[in-house]
């Protein structure tokens, strides 16, 4: 059995990771609040963090409102460790069984948005600083403990963050999975637009472009018996519908289940659901951009549809999910219709032959399509000294031997030049955490065993030779 540091902070780590998820900080992309790049409820998370490392004592800056850091020991602006979190979250979504915005615990686990994804690995960062204080650690370097406020709409925070101050030594982001994740795919971000189907009056559906779309409601000019018939079409995909009249037709909601975009087979998408529904009862005609996103995009989990299909023995398989969908000026055969879309490419790959590929092919359907992001793929090879002291620190927690892994979810890893991974904090065989889900949950028993992972993995890269 490992000698316990963090134990005796658990409590203290509880009571503040219940303020913390209470912050209902979802990031607001293009806010215009001077000031608040993300929103007040991001920066307010942001600054509970600021107010935390204060009271412990430790060094903090606040970067903007986009990010921050709490920091313990003095040296070289340019040779430090780096501990890299996030304290925005994706929209709250229904379906929860307890109020997501108050941490709950019930059997051992902890229920709450950003409990998992990444409230408790950011309060864990924070209270590893302060025992490390605690108890004198050596440092051949500081301690940095970075928080940013705008990871769930593109990672902006980081750009701007590095953009003042220079790239840690060594680094991690506790936001994915144990043990070190040293490969990420790629992540393109699209939009597809197109002129509005004459069958639709309005159209709005998702909530974010890297969740899973668990809900959609479209208002459509038929009758009864064709509402009825999409309806019981969308259940063949395992969404739920309802529908009821208005002035403008008939207004059908449709219900799926969120999951991370980086998964998307984990979920049920309310937009594909729908989508595929009306193409199958004849709503969609053939120059409309709807009938494009039902033939090629909806339900095309692998990118198989619209021809970018593609694997590697790095990361795996290509994944493609459907995110939001809106349309502007939807009561008139004028309107435009904009579908959002989260590829995660294999990490070997280049995007630019896909992005050309699907380019002409929406537009030989009269779709045009926009990249909106394209973050590159990450690597850091297995012998990197990173990865070796990461690999240490976890075998001596859970006497379990560390083979690095790949994986389709983007972290910040991605922004760090070479110098970071992602590690912890979700270990193998847990229940699942359901990110970006309803009922998002992390036990107890394993987010404490994670501190003793993180303190490790902090104190022995402070010491470590650069």
């Amino acid at each position: 059995m490992y000698e316990t540091v963090m134990a005796k902070y658990k409590d203290d780590i509880l009571r503040d990771l219940k303020e913390l998820v209470a912050i209902e900080s979802v990031a607001v992309p293009d806010c215009p609040i001077e000031g608040y790049p993300f929103g007040y409820q991001s920066a307010e998370a942001i600054d509970f963090m600021l107010s935390l490392g204060r009271k412990m004592g430790l060094a903090t800056e606040n970067s903007d409102n986009f990010a921050c850091h709490v920091q313990l020991g003095e040296g070289k602006a340019n040779d430090y460790v780096g501990v890299l979190a996030h304290v925005d979250v994706v929209p709250v979504g229904d379906g929860w069984a307890t109020d997501p915005l108050v941490l709950t615990e019930q059997d051992g686990y902890l229920y709450g948005r950003g409990v998992a994804d990444d409230k408790g690995a950011a309060m864990i960062a924070l209270y590893c600083l302060k025992a490390m204080k605690d108890n004198g650690v050596p440092l051949k370097r500081p301690v940095r403990c970075i928080f940013g406020g705008g990871e769930e709409i593109g990672m902006d925070d980081m750009g701007h963050y590095f953009a003042k101050h220079p790239l840690p030594t060594y680094a991690f982001t506790p936001d994915a999975d144990y043990p070190a994740c040293n490969c990420e795919k790629g992540i393109l971000h699209l939009q597809f637009s197109g002129r509005t189907d004459p069958a639709i009056a309005s159209v709005q559906g998702g909530s974010a472009i890297n969740c899973v779309a668990d809900q959609c409601t479209v208002t459509v000019r038929c009758d009864d018996a064709t509402a009825k018939a999409i309806c019981d079409t969308v259940a063949k995909y395992g969404a739920t519908a309802a529908y009821t009249s208005n002035d403008s037709g008939k207004e059908i909601r449709v219900k799926g289940v969120s999951a991370h975009a980086m998964c998307p087979e984990k979920g049920v998408n309310a937009i594909d659901s729908l989508l595929s529904a009306l193409s199958e009862n004849g709503l969609l005609g053939d120059s409309s951009a709807e009938r494009f996103f039902a033939d090629c995009l909806c339900g095309g989990l692998s990118g198989e549809k619209i021809g970018v299909d593609c694997a590697d023995e790095t990361s795996g398989q290509l994944t493609m999910n459907v995110g939001t969908l809106s349309c502007e000026n939807g009561a008139s055969t004028l309107g435009i219709s904009t579908l959002g879309v989260d590829i995660r490419y294999p990490a070997t790959l280049d995007s630019a032959p896909m992005i050309q590929k699907m380019t002409r092919t929406a537009a030989l359907s009269g779709v045009e399509m926009t990249v909106t992001s394209d973050s590159k793929p990450l690597y850091v090879p297995a012998d990197h000294p990173l990865i070796k002291t990461l690999g240490e620190c976890y075998t001596e927690i859970t006497g379990q031997p560390m083979k690095p892994m790949a994986m389709g979810g983007g972290t910040y890893a991605r922004a760090l030049g070479g110098r970071g991974v992602a590690f912890g904090p979700v270990f193998p065989d847990a229940k699942p955490s359901n990110l970006h889900m309803p009922n998002e949950n992390l036990s107890v028993e394993e987010l404490m065993r994670h501190a003793e992972i993180c303190y490790r993995a902090m104190c022995r890269l402070a010491q470590l030779d650069a």
